[in-house]
Protein backbone atom coordinates (compact mmCIF):
# COMPACT_ATOMS: atom_id res chain seq x y z
CA UNK A 1 0.00 0.00 0.00
CA UNK A 2 2.20 2.71 -1.33
CA UNK A 3 0.56 5.59 0.45
CA UNK A 4 -0.68 3.59 3.61
CA UNK A 5 1.64 5.53 6.44
CA UNK A 6 0.87 9.08 5.09
CA UNK A 7 -2.75 8.42 5.13
CA UNK A 8 -2.92 6.51 8.34
CA UNK A 9 -0.60 9.28 9.81
CA UNK A 10 -3.22 12.02 8.21
CA UNK A 11 -5.63 9.70 10.13
CA UNK A 12 -4.27 10.26 13.49
CA UNK A 13 -3.49 13.63 13.09
CA UNK A 14 -6.70 14.36 12.85
CA UNK A 15 -7.91 12.38 15.62
CA UNK A 16 -5.29 13.45 17.97
CA UNK A 17 -6.06 17.27 16.46
CA UNK A 18 -10.02 17.10 16.91
CA UNK A 19 -12.21 18.89 19.37
CA UNK A 20 -11.39 16.20 22.86
CA UNK A 21 -14.48 16.85 25.61
CA UNK A 22 -16.34 14.72 27.70
CA UNK A 23 -19.02 13.06 25.06
CA UNK A 24 -22.45 14.47 24.89
CA UNK A 25 -23.92 13.67 21.51
CA UNK A 26 -24.35 11.05 20.46
CA UNK A 27 -22.37 9.61 23.20
CA UNK A 28 -24.16 10.25 26.89
CA UNK A 29 -21.72 9.31 29.89
CA UNK A 30 -22.47 9.43 33.78
CA UNK A 31 -20.75 9.90 36.12
CA UNK A 32 -20.75 6.43 38.58
CA UNK A 33 -18.82 4.09 36.07
CA UNK A 34 -21.96 2.06 35.58
CA UNK A 35 -22.24 -0.04 39.12
CA UNK A 36 -26.07 -0.91 38.10
CA UNK A 37 -26.94 0.69 41.26
CA UNK A 38 -27.28 4.63 40.92
CA UNK A 39 -30.31 6.18 39.55
CA UNK A 40 -27.71 8.58 38.23
CA UNK A 41 -26.35 6.23 35.60
CA UNK A 42 -27.26 7.66 32.11
CA UNK A 43 -27.30 5.21 29.01
CA UNK A 44 -27.62 5.66 25.47
CA UNK A 45 -29.80 3.45 23.61
CA UNK A 46 -29.85 2.81 20.32
CA UNK A 47 -32.45 0.39 19.12
CA UNK A 48 -34.36 -0.70 16.18
CA UNK A 49 -38.35 -2.07 16.69
CA UNK A 50 -38.64 -3.97 12.86
CA UNK A 51 -36.76 -1.66 10.59
CA UNK A 52 -37.55 1.58 12.55
CA UNK A 53 -33.97 2.87 14.22
CA UNK A 54 -34.51 4.80 17.11
CA UNK A 55 -32.19 6.72 19.93
CA UNK A 56 -33.02 7.27 23.88
CA UNK A 57 -31.14 8.84 25.82
CA UNK A 58 -31.81 7.71 29.82
CA UNK A 59 -31.00 8.91 33.14
CA UNK A 60 -32.53 7.15 35.99
CA UNK A 61 -33.53 3.72 36.45
CA UNK A 62 -36.89 4.12 36.64
CA UNK A 63 -36.62 5.37 32.64
CA UNK A 64 -34.40 2.20 31.78
CA UNK A 65 -37.23 -0.40 33.14
CA UNK A 66 -39.73 1.57 31.41
CA UNK A 67 -37.80 1.34 28.00
CA UNK A 68 -37.59 -2.75 28.89
CA UNK A 69 -41.44 -2.96 29.59
CA UNK A 70 -42.36 -1.29 26.21
CA UNK A 71 -39.86 -3.75 24.20
CA UNK A 72 -41.80 -6.70 25.67
CA UNK A 73 -45.22 -4.96 24.65
CA UNK A 74 -43.31 -4.05 21.09
CA UNK A 75 -41.92 -8.06 20.56
CA UNK A 76 -45.73 -9.03 21.73
CA UNK A 77 -47.11 -7.12 19.01
CA UNK A 78 -44.52 -9.30 16.74
CA UNK A 79 -41.93 -6.67 16.11
CA UNK A 80 -38.30 -8.08 16.47
CA UNK A 81 -36.68 -5.54 18.77
CA UNK A 82 -32.98 -5.50 19.19
CA UNK A 83 -31.08 -2.61 21.32
CA UNK A 84 -27.30 -1.93 22.95
CA UNK A 85 -25.95 0.91 24.86
CA UNK A 86 -23.25 2.60 23.17
CA UNK A 87 -22.43 4.43 26.67
CA UNK A 88 -19.68 2.47 27.79
CA UNK A 89 -18.73 4.58 30.73
CA UNK A 90 -22.49 3.24 32.21
CA UNK A 91 -21.41 -0.68 32.06
CA UNK A 92 -17.63 -1.00 31.31
CA UNK A 93 -17.84 -4.14 29.42
CA UNK A 94 -15.71 -7.13 30.43
CA UNK A 95 -13.73 -9.01 27.88
CA UNK A 96 -15.81 -9.74 24.75
CA UNK A 97 -16.71 -12.85 25.23
CA UNK A 98 -17.25 -13.23 20.81
CA UNK A 99 -18.20 -16.62 20.83
CA UNK A 100 -20.65 -17.28 23.21
CA UNK A 101 -24.38 -15.77 22.74
CA UNK A 102 -26.38 -16.10 25.56
CA UNK A 103 -30.20 -16.80 24.81
CA UNK A 104 -33.12 -17.33 26.67
CA UNK A 105 -36.54 -18.56 26.48
CA UNK A 106 -39.30 -17.49 29.14
CA UNK A 107 -43.06 -16.87 29.47
CA UNK A 108 -42.07 -14.73 32.07
CA UNK A 109 -42.00 -11.20 31.82
CA UNK A 110 -39.87 -9.84 34.79
CA UNK A 111 -37.41 -12.71 34.16
CA UNK A 112 -37.16 -11.17 30.60
CA UNK A 113 -36.19 -8.10 31.94
CA UNK A 114 -33.79 -9.10 34.72
CA UNK A 115 -32.12 -11.30 31.54
CA UNK A 116 -31.97 -8.06 29.39
CA UNK A 117 -30.32 -5.89 32.32
CA UNK A 118 -27.77 -8.32 33.04
CA UNK A 119 -26.73 -8.61 29.07
CA UNK A 120 -26.86 -4.74 28.85
CA UNK A 121 -24.66 -4.61 31.83
CA UNK A 122 -21.95 -6.60 29.88
CA UNK A 123 -22.14 -4.38 27.35
CA UNK A 124 -23.77 -6.79 24.66
CA UNK A 125 -26.39 -6.25 22.04
CA UNK A 126 -29.90 -7.99 22.38
CA UNK A 127 -32.61 -9.38 20.25
CA UNK A 128 -35.78 -9.88 21.67
CA UNK A 129 -38.59 -11.74 19.50
CA UNK A 130 -42.35 -13.33 20.75
CA UNK A 131 -43.64 -16.45 20.19
CA UNK A 132 -47.67 -15.94 20.54
CA UNK A 133 -48.71 -19.77 19.82
CA UNK A 134 -46.77 -20.51 23.33
CA UNK A 135 -46.44 -17.14 25.12
CA UNK A 136 -43.03 -17.62 25.16
CA UNK A 137 -40.01 -14.57 24.38
CA UNK A 138 -36.91 -15.71 22.69
CA UNK A 139 -33.86 -13.59 23.60
CA UNK A 140 -30.52 -13.64 22.17
CA UNK A 141 -27.22 -11.39 23.75
CA UNK A 142 -23.91 -11.01 21.30
CA UNK A 143 -20.82 -8.93 21.58
CA UNK A 144 -20.64 -9.03 17.85
CA UNK A 145 -23.31 -9.21 15.45
CA UNK A 146 -23.82 -12.80 13.69
CA UNK A 147 -21.78 -12.89 10.34
CA UNK A 148 -24.59 -14.07 8.57
CA UNK A 149 -26.28 -11.27 8.82
CA UNK A 150 -23.49 -8.85 8.80
CA UNK A 151 -20.74 -9.12 6.15
CA UNK A 152 -23.83 -7.72 3.77
CA UNK A 153 -24.90 -4.92 5.82
CA UNK A 154 -20.82 -3.70 5.84
CA UNK A 155 -21.02 -3.45 2.02
CA UNK A 156 -21.06 0.15 0.83
CA UNK A 157 -20.16 3.85 1.89
CA UNK A 158 -19.70 4.75 5.75
CA UNK A 159 -19.54 8.21 6.62
CA UNK A 160 -16.89 7.80 9.98
CA UNK A 161 -18.80 10.27 12.38
CA UNK A 162 -16.72 10.11 15.61
CA UNK A 163 -14.28 7.68 17.78
CA UNK A 164 -14.81 7.73 21.35
CA UNK A 165 -11.88 6.51 23.66
CA UNK A 166 -13.03 5.19 27.47
CA UNK A 167 -10.19 4.80 29.88
CA UNK A 168 -10.65 2.99 33.54
CA UNK A 169 -7.93 2.21 35.90
CA UNK A 170 -6.17 -0.38 37.13
CA UNK A 171 -8.95 -0.77 40.00
CA UNK A 172 -11.98 -0.80 37.14
CA UNK A 173 -12.81 3.05 38.11
CA UNK A 174 -13.90 5.45 35.16
CA UNK A 175 -11.37 7.68 34.50
CA UNK A 176 -13.16 9.83 31.63
CA UNK A 177 -13.73 9.64 27.74
CA UNK A 178 -12.76 11.44 24.94
CA UNK A 179 -14.27 12.42 21.58
CA UNK A 180 -12.75 12.81 18.33
CA UNK A 181 -14.41 13.92 15.07
CA UNK A 182 -13.01 14.42 12.19
CA UNK A 183 -15.16 17.74 10.97
CA UNK A 184 -13.46 19.37 14.64
CA UNK A 185 -10.57 19.31 12.22
CA UNK A 186 -11.95 20.89 9.35
CA UNK A 187 -12.29 17.27 7.43
CA UNK A 188 -14.25 14.42 6.19
CA UNK A 189 -13.87 10.91 6.32
CA UNK A 190 -15.48 7.78 4.46
CA UNK A 191 -14.93 4.35 4.45
CA UNK A 192 -15.94 2.51 1.09
CA UNK A 193 -16.44 -1.26 2.05
CA UNK A 194 -16.45 -3.45 -1.09
CA UNK A 195 -17.80 -7.15 -1.66
CA UNK A 196 -14.63 -8.07 -3.09
CA UNK A 197 -12.86 -8.01 0.15
CA UNK A 198 -11.17 -4.36 -0.44
CA UNK A 199 -12.24 -0.91 1.52
CA UNK A 200 -11.07 1.97 0.70
CA UNK A 201 -10.64 5.17 3.39
CA UNK A 202 -11.50 9.16 1.22
CA UNK A 203 -9.99 11.99 3.23
CA UNK A 204 -11.36 15.38 2.03
CA UNK A 205 -9.44 18.10 3.85
CA UNK A 206 -10.29 21.41 4.68
CA UNK A 207 -8.79 23.07 1.74
CA UNK A 208 -10.22 20.77 -0.93
CA UNK A 209 -7.75 18.13 -0.69
CA UNK A 210 -8.82 14.80 -1.39
CA UNK A 211 -5.95 11.93 -0.19
CA UNK A 212 -7.05 8.15 -0.33
CA UNK A 213 -5.68 4.61 0.96
CA UNK A 214 -6.77 0.85 -0.17
CA UNK A 215 -6.47 -2.17 1.50
CA UNK A 216 -8.72 -5.63 2.19
CA UNK A 217 -11.10 -5.99 5.07
CA UNK A 218 -12.57 -9.55 6.70
CA UNK A 219 -15.44 -10.32 8.58
CA UNK A 220 -14.52 -13.32 11.21
CA UNK A 221 -16.34 -16.57 11.95
CA UNK A 222 -16.86 -14.66 15.45
CA UNK A 223 -18.37 -11.76 13.85
CA UNK A 224 -14.94 -9.92 14.18
CA UNK A 225 -14.43 -7.01 11.53
CA UNK A 226 -10.74 -6.84 10.27
CA UNK A 227 -8.75 -4.58 8.70
CA UNK A 228 -5.45 -2.48 8.64
CA UNK A 229 -7.15 1.02 7.77
CA UNK A 230 -9.03 1.24 11.03
CA UNK A 231 -7.49 3.28 13.52
CA UNK A 232 -6.26 2.31 17.13
CA UNK A 233 -6.34 -1.10 16.03
CA UNK A 234 -7.65 -3.51 13.32
CA UNK A 235 -9.51 -5.83 15.10
CA UNK A 236 -13.16 -4.42 15.50
CA UNK A 237 -16.38 -6.26 17.13
CA UNK A 238 -19.63 -5.12 15.26
CA UNK A 239 -21.91 -4.37 18.30
CA UNK A 240 -24.76 -2.65 15.93
CA UNK A 241 -25.21 -2.04 12.09
CA UNK A 242 -28.14 -1.11 10.51
CA UNK A 243 -29.02 -0.04 7.30
CA UNK A 244 -28.12 3.22 8.90
CA UNK A 245 -25.61 3.27 11.58
CA UNK A 246 -22.61 0.84 12.37
CA UNK A 247 -20.79 0.91 15.52
CA UNK A 248 -17.61 -1.08 16.10
CA UNK A 249 -15.37 -1.38 19.38
CA UNK A 250 -11.90 -2.34 20.44
CA UNK A 251 -10.31 -3.04 23.21
CA UNK A 252 -6.75 -2.33 24.86
CA UNK A 253 -6.93 -4.47 28.03
CA UNK A 254 -4.43 -4.94 31.44
CA UNK A 255 -2.28 -1.52 29.87
CA UNK A 256 0.23 -0.01 32.49
CA UNK A 257 -3.03 2.26 32.95
CA UNK A 258 -5.53 0.09 33.04
CA UNK A 259 -8.15 -0.47 30.32
CA UNK A 260 -8.92 1.47 27.33
CA UNK A 261 -11.89 1.01 25.17
CA UNK A 262 -12.04 2.44 21.60
CA UNK A 263 -15.10 2.70 19.99
CA UNK A 264 -16.15 4.27 16.35
CA UNK A 265 -19.61 4.97 14.72
CA UNK A 266 -20.19 5.32 11.18
CA UNK A 267 -23.22 6.87 9.01
CA UNK A 268 -24.02 5.42 6.24
CA UNK A 269 -24.01 7.78 2.88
Amino acid sequence: MKHSFRILSLLAAVLMLAGCEKPDTPVGGGENGGDGNSETIERSIVYSVGNNENRQTLTTEAEWEALLEQFCFYAEAGKTVTFYNYNIESHHPSTPHTKESPTISTNNREELKRWMMAMEKEGRTVRVTFDDATGTWNGQAYATAPTESTAGSIVGTWHFNCMVMTRFDLDGNLQGSDLYVPEDGGGTMYYTFSDNGTVTLTMNGMDGSTATDSSTWSLSDDGVLHSDLLPSGTDWNVNWITTNTMIISSSDLGTTEGDLYYQLQFDRE
